[in-house]
């Protein structure tokens, strides 16, 4: 009697492996299953989304183009003849806040008896007024006593004069002088 060789064709169990093969056969259908109904369901969903975003995009292009035309208009402008007139509309509005009266009240504090102004010329800066004063006096003295109010005066400072002539080179009576001061006025209140 022959016996069968086992150890030459050892018995396979191969019934598990199909096991596996089937049931990962199944899986994957029912995956692919899946997976197509998502697509078809996410697909239908996302329509309007897409619409919403191709609007987007032609909206966004519209806006680039319009925001490049006023870019260009921008380069157009001319900034350095808009920033001198606007320097100088703030020195006309400097010049109407500035009280004469007031200035006029402080000068005439700091003003000798024997003095008196034959010219006065304002010119009004952001926080302080440079005056050029052209003053008569029928004394040296007098002058003198001008510039030491000038000086001690809060309201003025930088008492400078400029020129001064003597009654011998004026062929009159009287000193003169020309002198500029700077002038602090009081801070309005709005």
């Amino acid at each position: 009697m022959n016996m069968p060789n086992l150890a030459a064709r050892p018995f396979l169990n191969a019934r598990p492996v199909w096991l596996v093969t089937a049931a990962a056969a199944l899986l994957a259908v029912a995956l692919v299953g899946a997976n197509a109904v998502f697509f078809i369901h996410t697909g239908r969903t996302l329509a309007p989304l897409v619409e919403h975003r191709d609007r987007l995009l032609v909206e966004e292009r519209a806006l680039s183009a319009k925001l490049s035309g006023l870019v260009t208009q921008l380069g157009k402008v001319p900034w350095k003849s808009l920033g001198a007139r606007v320097n100088a509309t703030n020195v006309i509005l400097r010049e109407h806040n500035f009280s004469w009266l007031v200035m006029l009240d402080d000068v005439e504090r700091v003003m000798p008896y024997d003095v008196r102004i034959v010219q006065i010329s304002p010119d009004v800066g952001p926080a302080e007024v440079d005056l050029y004063l052209r003053v008569v006096a029928k004394t040296r003295e007098a002058m003198i006593e001008l510039l030491e109010n000038l000086v001690s005066d809060p309201s003025f400072s930088r008492p400078t004069p400029q020129t001064e002539a003597t009654p011998e080179q004026t062929e009159s009576n009287s000193y003169q002088m020309a002198l500029s001061v700077r002038y602090h006025p009081p801070k309005v209140q709005p």
